[in-house]
């Protein structure tokens, strides 16, 4: 706990990670799930990106690297954090029955080590949830052991048995792995819980409680840890370690003057900045040390929670950095203990899984704890609900709209009543082998396809946004000047930007058409004069700019002008407006003859003719 002793546990999993050539499996267990914390600070930190995945480029490399190590994630079917993923991630949902929460924070990293012929598995144990706060505000205690022992390995092998998930044979290589394991050494055990199975850590209290007790959590239940002390019989000085949620410990003040008496201790652990909330959950009773996800409460010790921990058993040498307590931070009797690490199963609302199988091009919809009430089922980011009403087991055709979809958006909501219950993310089964690619059904759609899968080494055609707003990408039309420059970077903000500008210039009202067209043609911000300009200029002082930006525009802008509507272009009081667009028209010309000479050293031709012919077809449809 020291600030000068204190390591993170993501540089710590990114150094064991780098131990291995190849991983075979690669399993998170969580609390809380943060899904776009995995995706920017786990996956893409260990790839060595360690930066928002923000191209179909990047995500194509994301979600190959998840497939190639492996990746599970387990998570607490209640405690899926809001937020948006674009990566193929295989997650399962826990529901337990019961009434506590899926707790252990667990880390099993199992491949071949480089440089030496053999494999080999690596443990992480911690109190760290798959968060932001998890990985980088809270104070944590985490773990590491390699997995070299025969109650290691036999009790990681029974952890993972006792997950739930939809392909039991996930992680058969492990398991063989961890079979084979025999050194005997009791040093080091794991300990866990989940569905009544596994070990109950009051028991093993009980069992093997000797000397002095310290207890490290953030978290204590209702009624206070009295009962908890009572039960373990302690055989030495006790001490609670509390820690600061806002402004209190979550001990009442009576509760808290109840174990004065009984000679119970009472200290905080030092915590250089106070903003930094200590969520870490140690446990250390005469030699003992538990490190892990268990708080001081029934729940988690008595076993309703599934948890996780590692246990040391020759400690003596640790030390807690602490400092005195503040007795004035205890809470009053008359408020409610917090803890939200342990909000219990919400048996109101319906547990529901979709899993999407590709080879079979169906989507598996499984729902329990509906009781006779009516849900429907909706992917977030599309409007129509994909069920009306949700039934125990249903079978959906995927269509072209949900294939596309389904690239970028992971998430599912259930609705009763116009209510969002319940979020889930989607699983997807051999997405590697028969999810079709993006397909196009516009000459939009085609130029963000083309453009962001071709050769990875050619990083300037790698550049469509992921989850970009239609909102943001045709704010094209109302931009200042100064900005322009930074309109035309990313290919798919330039065709989204030219397909509405082309779509208002096509809704222009014919008593409104004088004014209206010339503010395209000239006053906008993002006017068709300023556009051309901002071209030529471009082409004329960067001679090393990117190409294909510059051709696209120019083709954009022709398609934009043969918008404009012949019928009320011709009458006299149009005259200027006529007058300037043959101006533009000639100036377009010009730099498209140059822009078409040097093109085809970019893109390949046939795609090139295709894409031509579907700007003049789109022109002479005009």
């Amino acid at each position: 706990m020291n600030k000068k002793n204190e390591m993170k546990i993501r540089e710590s999993l990114k150094a064991v990670y780098e131990l291995y050539s190849s991983i075979d499996d690669f399993i998170f267990t969580t609390y809380n799930y943060e899904q776009d914390f995995f995706d920017e600070h786990i996956v893409s930190y260990l790839m060595g990106l360690d930066k928002k995945i923000s191209t179909i480029g990047e995500l194509k490399e994301a979600d190959d690297w998840i497939r190639r190590n492996h990746i599970s994630v387990y998570y607490d079917r209640n405690a899926l954090s809001s937020g948006t993923s674009c990566l193929t991630v295989p997650v399962y949902p826990q529901n337990l029955k019961t009434g506590g929460v899926f707790h252990p924070k667990v880390i099993i990293i199992f491949g071949n080590l480089k440089g030496k012929n053999k494999q080999s598995a690596h443990l992480f144990v911690s109190s760290c949830n798959l968060t932001v706060s998890g990985y980088g505000r809270n104070v944590e205690a985490f773990a590491c052991i390699e997995v070299n022992t025969l109650q290691v390995a036999r009790s990681v092998c029974e952890f993972i048995d006792s997950l739930e998930d939809n392909d039991k044979g996930r992680h058969s290589d492990l398991k063989n792995f961890l079979s084979k394991v025999k050194a005997d050494d009791d040093s080091v055990e794991f300990i866990w819980t989940n569905y009544n199975k596994g070990t109950k850590l009051l028991d093993y209290f009980i069992e093997k409680s000797s000397g002095d007790l310290t207890v490290v959590s953030p978290y204590f239940d209702e009624k206070g840890p009295a009962k908890l002390l009572d039960a373990l019989t302690a055989k030495g000085k006790t001490m609670i370690v509390p820690a600061l949620e806002g402004k209190t410990y979550n001990i009442h003040k009576s509760d808290y003057e109840e174990l004065r008496k009984k000679h119970v201790e009472f200290s905080e652990l030092s915590n250089d900045d106070e903003s930094r909330f200590i969520h870490a959950k140690i446990i250390k009773f005469g030699k003992h040390l538990i490190v892990g996800s268990y708080n001081f409460t029934s729940a988690a010790l008595k076993g309703t929670n599934a948890e996780a921990a590692l246990v040391f058993n020759d400690a003596e040498s640790f030390d807690f950095n602490i400092k005195n307590i503040t007795e004035s931070k205890f809470l009053p009797d008359e408020e409610p203990v917090s803890n939200r690490d342990e909000v219990g199963i919400d048996t109101t609302i319906p547990f529901v899984t979709v899993l999407v199988n590709w080879k079979e091009n169906k989507i598996h919809i499984h729902a329990d704890d509906l009781n006779d009430i009516k849900y429907s089922l909706r992917f977030d980011g599309l409007l129509e609900d994909l069920i009306s009403v949700i039934e125990k087991e249903q079978e959906i055709n995927i269509t072209n709209e949900i294939s596309n979809h389904l690239l970028k958006h992971k998430t599912f909501s259930v609705y009763r009543d116009g209510i969002i219950c319940f979020k889930g993310l989607i699983n997807e089964l051999y997405s590697a082998e028969y999810r079709p690619e993006f397909s196009c059904e516009s000459l939009n759609d085609s130029i963000c396809e083309w453009f962001t899968f071709l050769d990875a080494d050619n990083d300037r055609q790698n550049l469509r946004l992921i989850n970009s707003d239609d909102e943001e990408t045709e704010k094209v039309l109302g931009v200042m000047q100064k900005e322009t420059s930074d309109i035309f970077d990313n290919y798919y903000l330039v065709s989204k930007a030219f397909e509405n500008l082309i779509d208002q210039i096509r809704n222009i009202q014919e008593n409104k058409a004088g004014e209206e067209l010339f503010g395209f043609l000239r006053t906008k911000p993002g006017s068709i004069e300023n556009m051309v300009n901002f071209l030529e200029k471009e082409h004329s002082e960067n001679q090393n700019k990117d190409i294909v930006y510059e051709w696209l525009v120019a083709n954009y802008l022709q398609l934009a002008i043969s918008a404009f509507p012949k019928k009320i272009m011709s009458k006299d009081k149009n005259k200027i407006c006529n007058e300037r667009l043959s101006f533009l028209i000639e100036k377009l010309k010009n730099l498209q003859k140059v822009l078409d000479s040097k093109i085809t050293e970019f893109v390949d031709k046939k795609y090139l003719d295709w894409v031509e012919s579907e700007f003049k077809k789109r022109k002479d449809n005009v």
